[in-house]
């Protein structure tokens, strides 16, 4: 029987939010962690951010656990393993995928926040890859590493 929306996205969240956390175990002054996934005609992205005493970082960046190359691309694997399997689920279900997922976990207040877009943005965007999506979404929190310009490289 095909799962609702509501069902397959709680599954996922279920599932990405404990990642995060797993990861991030130990790590000082973690306040948030951001979950963006994006998902356009043929191209996956899905990475995890963290907000450590107060700037978001990348999780390779995260300061106090094992932020290792192998470590970071494990848990992006993961993350595009089960976004793979619900938008399996999602077409099961004859429902329309989204295009973009972003998720907020405060551990403080342990809130839950999702956003979801079904636009394509990046795929016929002129200059856009689908990776600046979490650059987009935590604009000037997040250091620009794909949406660089060639002005802010020089500087």
């Amino acid at each position: 029987m095909a799962r609702t929306e509501y069902e397959i996205l709680q599954e996922l969240t279920s599932k990405w939010v404990p990642l995060a956390l797993e990861y991030s175990g130990g790590a000082p002054g973690l306040t948030r962690t951001y979950i963006y996934a994006g998902s356009e005609i043929g191209h996956v992205y899905a990475n995890v951010f963290f907000e450590q005493e107060g700037a978001v970082l990348y999780a390779n960046q995260l300061r106090g656990v094992d932020a290792s190359d192998e470590r970071v691309v494990a848990v992006q694997r993961f993350l595009r393993n089960d976004l793979r399997t619900a938008e399996a689920q999602f077409d099961e279900a004859g429902v329309p995928r989204p295009t973009q997922y972003r998720i907020t976990y405060d551990l403080v207040s342990r809130q839950l926040d999702m956003q979801m877009s079904h636009e394509l943005l990046y795929s016929n965007h002129p200059t856009k890859i689908l990776e600046e999506g979490s650059e987009d979404w935590l604009d000037g929190r997040l250091e620009k590493v794909f949406g660089r310009t060639p002005r802010d490289s020089a500087e």
